[in-house]
């Protein structure tokens, strides 16, 4: 049997909340008033300037900004992506066969936050998967739904990310008393946003907007997490090592290796951004978009040299897209892709690869679109 076609009918994104600008970053997220002093003066003096140089002039938290309290849980964030993605395709919930949710982390460690999102969307009966990922859990997601579609098990296919970075930066999560420099800076780059593609099969073999391939890759075996967060299983293993002292001992904290992030981050994306259209047989210069996963413009300004020699492209195919929004993790590209699509910056017959490092544990994903 020969594969189907395979084609993205509708892109969906949300925001939660108004933006907010540099300035009242610390007052939504809260003050840091235990944390040690080394923090709150880096905090105050070198806040604003990190800020400012990271080309983000405004994100979205899904925060209550009086009481503190979270306005959205991940599989809520999803499901208003998830409705406008299936709003543009003209598909009912109860016509997705396939639903695949990945964020980093769960709304609760069970029932899954797949099953929770088709509950919420009202789909009776479907197949669901909620994966476990940071930043290329599009990839992941995208590249399962179109295995799925190509063979022939389903016909429609439902792929949203889920990022809720705040629940973690908040300054009612931390032990603030063990705090460091990273906790701290780390509020000032991420931001929440659910992002969402609906893809279907194409009728009578005349795709629109068709997938033409996907990649996932692992590449970080030897090499030392870059991204970590702890309260799981592992943390758990001694009995006399439990919730109270992971949370005396700051266990729980979200921390990045940020000299290793500098340092391996855009290689490693331009490095798998390689392979992969070395396994499209595609030449890199014809490519007239990629959408990927910068959070910065220092990150940017640094490491764009090699992008536009390596690719043969000018400085317009890759862009910084963060800037009005926010760095959203894994959901960073399915949203700037949504923008591209309603916007009409993708025009059709024009390819696009959409691709993402994580540095949790190193390893790239993405998939190209034909539009």
């Amino acid at each position: 049997m020969s594969a189907v076609p395979v084609q993205i009918a509708g892109t969906g994104s949300f925001l939660p909340g108004p933006p907010i600008p540099n300035d009242r970053v610390e007052a939504i997220l809260g003050p840091l008033e235990d944390a040690p002093p080394k923090v709150r003066t880096f905090v105050d003096n070198l806040g604003k300037r990190m800020l400012d140089r990271g080309g983000v002039k405004a994100r979205h938290f899904a925060l209550d900004p009086e009481t503190g309290d979270m306005t959205h849980t991940f599989a809520s964030l999803a499901e208003q992506a998830a409705r406008r993605a299936l709003e543009m395709a003209k598909v009912k919930p109860e016509q997705v066969e396939l639903l695949v949710i990945s964020c980093p982390f769960s709304d609760f460690i069970t029932p899954p936050t797949s099953a929770v999102l088709q509950e919420r969307l009202g789909i009776q009966t479907c197949a669901e998967l909620e994966i476990h990922s940071n930043c290329t859990g599009v990839g992941k997601g995208v590249e399962i739904a179109y295995n799925a579609i190509r063979c022939g098990q389903y016909k429609t296919a439902l792929v949203t990310y889920s990022q809720l970075s705040s629940l973690y930066l908040r300054s009612c999560y931390f032990n603030q008393t063990k705090m460091d420099k990273v906790h701290a800076a780390l509020r000032w780059i991420l931001a929440d946003g659910a992002g969402a593609v609906v893809l279907t099969g194409a009728q009578n073999g005349q795709p629109r907007h068709e997938i033409i391939g996907t990649f996932v890759e692992s590449v970080g075996a030897g090499r030392p997490a870059g991204m970590t967060a702890g309260g799981a299983a592992h943390d758990l293993v001694k009995s006399s090592h439990q919730i109270p002292q992971m949370y005396a001992q700051g266990v729980h904290h979200l921390w990045q290796d940020f000299t290793a992030v500098n340092d391996n981050a855009a290689p490693l994306l331009l490095e798998g951004i390689l392979r992969f259209v070395k396994k499209l047989n595609i030449d890199p210069g014809s490519v007239d978009h990629y959408v990927v996963s910068i959070p910065t413009t220092n990150l940017y300004e640094d490491h764009i040299p090699a992008f536009l020699d390596k690719l043969s492209i000018s400085r317009d195919r890759i862009k910084f897209r963060s800037g009005e929004i926010g760095y959203c993790g894994g959901a960073a590209t399915l949203i700037h892709i949504d923008e591209m699509a309603r916007s009409g910056e993708l025009k059709p017959g024009q390819l696009a690869i959409v691709h993402a490092v994580e540095s949790s544990k190193w390893m790239t994903a993405g998939f190209a679109v034909r539009w």
